[in-house]
This record gives structure tokens, C-alpha cells and sequence, in this order.
């Protein structure tokens, strides 16, 4: 994340008529340096709740959920929690084993192209592995 882009999201957050409180500035910040993490709303709640102690989890869904309006992340469920994600067109591989999600870039260009004549609109992959831990790599 650059300066111009922390600028444009709070730009258009307060175009919106919501007010730019320090808590939702450190949030903002947060999430966009970290949405490749995938971290889960409950994770990113507990880390700026140290910095910005009293912040709702209210606030933060709220705030993530513009954010994904606004088109600068994604977000997606795995077991019932909810998870911040980049917004292009990806895999995201789901480790069982250990919980993890990596992102996977790769042409899906067919599949979508497939899809979309149907009248259906890909918004998102979550691929299910296992045994990601004994290989070597985490994935």
C-alpha cells in the first residue's frame, strides 16, 4: 500500500459520508497493508484493538465490508469466520491440515469465460487441500 491509495480510500470514505475517526484510519491502514494475510475479521479486531483499544467489532465489519464495496478488498467465509482477501480474480488454497490460506495465481480465464455464458459471475475459488504441512511447503 502506498500513501495514494491510503489517500483515494479515505478519500471516498468521507465522499460517503462517514467520518474519518482514528479508528477507522488504523483500520484502513491495517487492513490494506495486510489483505494478502487473509486474516479473519475477529483476527484483525483483536490486533488493532491494541492499538485502539474500545474499537467495535461493529466498526471493523462495517469498515471491511465498505471497503469491499468501494472495490479495494474481497472478502470471503471459511468455517463460519470471515476473511479479508485481494480483489483480482485468484485461487486461494485452503489448507485443512493447518488453516491456512495462500493465494494461487493462475489463468482462469476459460473457466469464467465457461461460466459467464451461463449467466453465472465467478467471485470466488476456495480449493480444499490436505497434507500441506508433510510436503515441505505451507499452502
Amino acid at each position: 500500500m502506498d500513501d495514494g491509495q491510503l489517500y483515494q480510500v479515505l478519500s471516498m470514505i468521507r465522499k460517503r459520508g462517514m467520518r474519518l475517526t482514528p479508528q477507522r484510519v488504523a483500520l484502513v491502514k491495517y487492513v490494506l497493508v495486510n489483505v494478502e494475510k487473509h486474516e479473519s475479521l475477529r483476527e484483525i479486531h483483536e490486533k488493532i484493538s491494541r492499538e485502539m483499544p474500545g474499537i467495535s467489532v461493529s466498526t471493523v465489519y462495517h469498515t471491511l465490508k465498505m471497503l469491499e464495496e468501494l472495490g479495494f478488498i474481497k472478502t470471503f467465509e471459511i468455517n463460519g469466520k470471515i476473511h479479508i482477501d485481494r480483489p483480482h480474480f485468484h485461487v486461494n488454497l485452503h489448507c485443512l491440515d493447518t488453516g491456512k490460506i495462500t493465494d494461487v495465481d493462475v489463468d482462469l480465464g476459460g473457466i469464467a469465460e465457461k461460466l459467464g455464458m451461463s449467466g453465472l459471475k465467478i467471485r470466488n475459488i476456495i480449493v480444499e487441500v490436505e497434507n500441506c504441512g508433510k510436503s515441505g511447503e505451507e499452502g
